[in-house]
């Protein structure tokens, strides 16, 4: 067996456990919920002591968790090796585990400078990502542009899908802040807004998935080169 073929097929064995973590996590998820949303997060915790805490993390990180194992998998049999695949693996552990590591390294109140200055940082990264989106579309051929199309739709329906994001939390809806939302009567208007966020990033991920689909079968991915 050639080193390429065997890292293939390790790598995919590595993609299919993290398929176990995520279709587990989702599964967990169903399980617990009638009760999560009759007693809340803690009263469950303290009713149900160690196995309520190995499912309640099992539903809360098993899912981002399996995507960081299945991503470095994919990583991995797509010829991803040393430094780089360690370095791949280990920035989509971390992003599986900010839930945790942001609130104990930047604190669990709201904060509209850390929020405010995010935001910001945002908008200019957007901006970026569109102008080089276009400047790549412009020199890409007409075979490739149908590709550039699907895909910028995409990162546009996640752009705003992270505007609405953020005016769930803050202003106008206060999500962050129960007792502001509930004093202006903005929860029907946050309900609202999350449902558009939810079909924002559907139509996002399938315009993506549409994107990259139609590039392994044309040719312009080097997945089809193989």
């Amino acid at each position: 067996m050639n080193t390429a073929k065997g890292n293939n097929i390790v790598g995919t064995g590595i993609f299919m456990i993290g398929l176990i973590f995520m279709t587990t996590a989702v599964l967990m998820g169903n399980t617990i919920q009638p009760e999560v949303s009759k007693i809340g997060m803690d009263a469950y915790l303290a009713q149900h002591g160690t196995s309520g805490w190995l499912k309640f993390m099992l539903f809360a990180f098993g899912f981002p968790l399996g995507l960081a194992i299945g991503g470095t998998g994919l990583f991995a049999a797509s010829g991803g090796k040393g430094a780089r695949l360690l370095l791949f693996g280990l920035l989509l552990i971390v992003a599986a585990l900010l839930p945790i590591l942001a609130p104990l390294l930047l604190g669990k109140q709201p904060s509209a400078e850390f929020f405010g200055t995010s935001g910001y940082i945002m908008l200019l990264l957007i901006v970026f990502v569109l102008w080089l989106w276009g400047s790549y579309r412009a020199k890409s051929g007409a075979g490739e542009r149908t590709v550039a199309d699907l895909q910028g739709a995409g990162y546009l329906c996640f752009a705003m899908a992270s505007w609405n994001l953020c005016g769930i939390g803050g202003m106008p809806s206060f999500a962050l802040t129960p007792e502001k939302m509930l004093a202006t009567g903005a929860s029907s208007f946050a309900t609202g807004q999350m449902k558009a966020v939810m079909l924002l990033l559907l139509a996002g991920w399938t315009l993506t998935l549409l994107g990259f689909y139609i590039a392994v079968r044309k040719g312009s991915c080097p997945v089809s080169h193989k």
